[in-house]
């Protein structure tokens, strides 16, 4: 059921976007949008407490999306108490714009920030490997020590220290 009705949003969000020519706008938006609520408990709280008037979290949805029919979306999860789906919706519909417009998502996560050029370089060869335009967000993840972890649709490319570590302590396990 929940898997139908993000499914619906997305394609809703697809069909918009087509029409008025926003589809990466509306991709970007609802990503940040997304991961900010995800991020900041205060907000997430703040959406789906049920005294809080539906104006305040309307005037609130305002000032933090861009477009209105990522605002319009969000108050209709919030209003109709599916707002966990967000980031489902979020991800269907990133989908559905870069088979739209030819291009793969692709997520590094590093410890520190990626010069400009590092990140050119790496996204130019995941277009080559994939075959495909290559959409590339980085991400710091305090969690990864060294090294990266790479996401290209279903498939992770794990090489970070944590990983190789876990490996040596599987090979040198008794058995």
């Amino acid at each position: 059921m929940n898997s139908d009705l993000t499914y619906h949003f997305a394609i809703a969000l697809v069909r918009s976007g087509k029409k008025a020519g926003t589809l990466e706008a509306l991709a970007k938006d609802l990503d940040r949008v997304v991961r900010l609520i995800a991020a900041e408990r205060r907000a997430k709280f703040f959406l789906v407490h049920p005294l809080i008037p539906l104006a305040e979290k309307d005037k609130f949805l305002k000032s933090i999306c861009e477009t209105e029919v990522v605002r319009k979306l969000v108050l209709l999860l919030v209003e109709t108490k599916t707002l966990d789906l967000a980031d489902a919706v979020s991800s269907q519909f990133s989908a559905m714009v870069g088979r739209e417009l030819g291009t793969i998502k692709a997520t590094v996560e590093t410890a520190s920030a990626l010069s400009e050029a590092d990140r050119l370089k790496l996204e130019a060869a995941l277009s080559e490997a994939v075959r495909s335009k290559v959409a590339l967000e980085t991400r710091i993840d305090p969690s990864v020590l060294a090294g990266v972890r790479i996401r290209v649709g279903d498939t992770v490319i794990d090489n970070t220290i944590e990983t190789e570590l876990q490996m040596v302590r599987e090979r040198l396990a008794p058995q």
